[in-house]
Order: structure tokens, then C-alpha cells, then sequence
């Protein structure tokens, strides 16, 4: 595989628009030009779907409870999987724990336990995958390690992540059972740098890196030095990525409402745009964010002439991000999450609510098709988070006023003409 994706200024040698469109859509009125084989969708803001063709979703499944059976209680979810056979596991990082359910939501089993030792997690157990074999794989990042349960929860052992090569920030499994991560670097003493970018690694079952799929560039909320210290630019650019079923990877910078589909092999396929006019990040919203950060370092119980050193270093990017996340579903249509800004949050908002810098998605998911046309908008529930896709269900983390974490699946509506 290609070792990295230089990304290049393109040139257009052809165009044509797409003129209709089938299956009792409308017309498309985007454009799709040629450079090099690599294809280049554009797209407008009027979506493919004519009235009546929109997808809609509706929740058919919440596990959780506030008060009631602990095995039913989360504590903070990082993980969600769903086995061939429908089992959900549940990694809950604050219990250093991996619940399994049914496919009605029935609490099957609880194993894994707060430590060091054999099956036993951090408190950063970061995400549960479960392999081709049907094998639970959970990444511990506070251990180093990558635990291997079976689907009775029996520990099967574990392998080794060398985090001084740089911190895995986000990891995936492909259908053929490969982990993957992008690696983060830091300057700090004993860790890689890795200033050209973020590597997506692939990881062989010993906790190897085999392969390199393509390198991010480099995030830009971070700056400076060890020495120096660090200072933060909230809603610089960052880089995004998911990976989908069919092996091929999307990428992304998130100043921008571009998203690259690389091939399986590492090589650009597609492009997609779409216009769009970004938010910009005014006076009110800074100290919106300010003010929460603030309350959340109170809250920690840090020192306050630590709070107004980190305080100071804090500055503000000029235009919020071009969308917030994006993810692949199980037939290969592209999500792309909304941005909500502090303004658009204060709006009908209850008195008292402070703006979350953490919680910038809208419930409004711009969906694309597998050429990347714009099909049109689903609104999701408020304060849900999907992590795994399966058939016509999204399966991830819903959250309530009191910030109580349940799982959540919601089936999808196509209709069909």
C-alpha cells in the first residue's frame, strides 16, 4: 500500500454534469469532473431526494436505567459492537468493563474489571471490536495494550501498543479483522513527534505496525512545544476519517467541506465537495466556551493559578468547522454531521444551559450516496452519537439532560418507490 497521499492541487481536464437521476429521485444538480482518474463531485445545496423520498429514523431500542439494575447503568461508553449473531458489547470505560446484550436489549454477561493483569482494564479503555472469529478486541490505552476476550468474556490474552511511536487517538477494525489507528504525535520527551502528520497504521495480531495506509495532516489545535507550552486554537483544523465496509477510507480536514475517498490500497478515487457558508466564531460565543471551560477545570479540582495560565493560552479559530464527524453506513452511503454553533444551541435552549465545545454536532446528518451525490438531510435524535452501522439500524450513545449515558439504536426509513 501506498506509504502516503500527497494531496496535490488538482487540474480539471473534463466536465459534465449528472442530469437525472433514477429511482424516483429528482434531478441531481451537481457536476462531476476528471483529473487523472480521480473523480471530483460537486455538489449543491438542493438535495437528490424529491418530497416524500427523504429517509426518516425511529428509535427501536434504548438500554440503560439511572437507578435501577447496575447491570443495566453506564458509567461513560467509549465502544459499541455488534456481534454476527446481534449480541451488543458495551465498553464502559469508567467501570473498566464490557457488558453484552441481546439483540432486545436483555443483559447477557458483565466481564473485564478495573486493573493491570489478565483480562483487567484502564480507566482508558478506549474501543471494543469484535473480530471476524466473533472475538471481543478491546483497546486499553492506559495498559498499552489491546485485550482479547471470547464472546463468553474469558480472557484469550492480550498484545502490546507501542504508544511511544505516537498515541493511537482513534481506531478501527476491518472486515477481515485488521486493527487499524491514526497515531498522534507529541513533543514531549520519549514520544514521536510525527510532524509531517497523523500515520493510519495497520497493526498485525503481536501489536506490529505492517503497513501505513496514508498519513493525515497534521491538526492544528495544538501548538507549541514542550518547553515552550502548549497553547490551544479551539476549532482549528483537525483531521477526520472513518473507514468503510467496502475497505475504502474517507479523510478529511474539517475547516473545509472536502472528503477524500481513498481505495483500499491508499490511492484517491473520489473526491466530494459541497458548498457551504461556515459559521464564524464571534465574541459571544467565545465567552460562551470560555465560561464552560472554565467551570469544567473548576470542577476538576485544578489550582486557579493553573485555570488562568491554561486560560491564557486558549485562543479561537475565525470560522467554526465545516461539518463535525462523519462515518460510513452498511451500504456504503457517506454521513456527514452539521455543525451547531453556541448561538444556534442558545436558541430555545433552557435558562442556565452553558455551550459544550465538545458537543458541536447538530442532530442534522447530510447523506451521501456511493458516487458522493448529496441525497439529502436525516435528523437523527438530539444528543445521540452512532457508532456502528448494521442492515437499516445505527446503533450508538444517547445522552440525557443530566448527561446519564444509555445505547441507542434507531432503524432507518427509506422509502422505496
Amino acid at each position: 500500500m501506498n506509504k502516503n497521499i500527497r494531496l496535490l492541487p488538482l487540474f480539471l481536464v473534463a466536465g459534465f454534469p449528472l442530469l437525472q437521476a433514477c429511482g424516483g429521485a429528482g434531478a441531481w444538480e451537481g457536476t462531476v469532473t476528471d483529473s487523472a482518474g480521480v473523480s471530483i463531485v460537486t455538489n449543491t445545496a438542493t438535495p437528490f431526494w424529491r418530497a416524500g423520498d427523504e429517509w426518516t429514523v425511529a428509535e427501536d431500542l434504548r438500554i440503560g436505567t439511572v437507578a435501577g439494575e447496575p447491570e443495566y447503568q453506564f458509567g461513560r461508553i467509549t465502544g459499541i459492537d455488534i456481534a454476527e449473531d446481534g449480541t451488543i458489547f458495551v465498553l464502559d470505560m469508567q467501570a473498566s468493563e464490557i457488558k453484552a446484550f441481546d439483540n432486545q436489549g436483555t443483559h447477557l454477561r458483565t466481564f473485564g474489571s478495573p486493573g493491570a493483569g489478565p483480562g483487567e482494564l484502564s480507566p482508558q479503555a478506549l474501543g471494543v471490536f469484535i473480530d471476524p472469529e466473533g472475538k471481543v478486541q478491546v483497546i486499553d490505552l492506559g495498559n498499552a495494550r489491546v485485550n482479547r476476550y471470547d464472546p463468553t468474556g474469558e480472557s484469550l490474552g492480550s498484545f502490546r501498543v507501542d504508544i511511544s511511536a505516537g498515541v493511537p487517538a482513534r481506531w478501527e477494525m476491518s472486515e477481515e479483522g485488521r486493527l487499524m489507528a491514526q497515531l498522534r504525535g507529541m513533543d514531549v520527551p520519549g514520544m514521536a513527534a510525527l510532524a509531517e502528520g497523523d500515520p493510519i497504521v495497520i497493526y498485525d495480531t503481536t501489536g506490529i505496525v505492517v503497513d501505513t495506509l496514508t498519513v493525515l495532516p497534521k491538526g492544528m489545535t495544538l501548538e507549541g512545544t514542550s518547553e515552550e507550552g502548549l497553547s490551544m486554537k479551539i476549532f482549528a483544523p483537525e483531521p477526520l476519517w472513518d473507514l468503510a465496509l467496502d475497505g475504502m477510507i474517507y479523510t478529511a480536514m474539517n475547516d473545509r467541506y472536502e472528503i477524500l475517498v481513498n481505495s483500499p490500497d491508499g490511492s484517491l478515487a473520489r473526491i466530494i465537495r459541497r458548498e457551504i457558508e461556515r459559521k464564524p466564531v464571534g465574541e459571544s460565543d467565545q465567552n460562551a466556551i470560555l465560561r464552560g471551560l472554565r467551570e469544567q477545570y473548576e470542577e476538576f479540582g485544578a489550582p486557579p493559578q493553573a485555570i488562568e495560565q491554561i486560560m491564557q493560552g486558549i485562543g479561537f479559530a475565525d470560522f467554526y468547522p465545516a461539518f463535525f464527524q462523519m462515518f460510513g453506513d452498511s451500504r456504503g452511503n457517506l454521513w456527514v454531521q452539521r455543525v451547531r454553533s453556541a448561538q444556534d444551541m442558545a436558541e430555545g435552549a433552557e435558562e442556565g444551559v452553558e455551550f459544550n465545545v465538545q458537543d458541536i454536532g447538530s442532530p442534522e446528518w447530510e447523506v451521501f450516496d456511493t458516487e458522493g451525490r448529496f441525497l439529502g438531510v436525516v435528523t437523527l435524535p438530539d444528543r445521540f452519537t452512532p457508532l456502528d452501522a448494521t442492515g437499516d439500524a445505527l446503533v450508538g450513545i444517547w445522552q440525557d439532560e443530566f448527561d446519564v449515558q444509555y445505547v441507542m439504536r434507531v432503524q432507518i426509513n427509506r422509502p422505496t418507490t
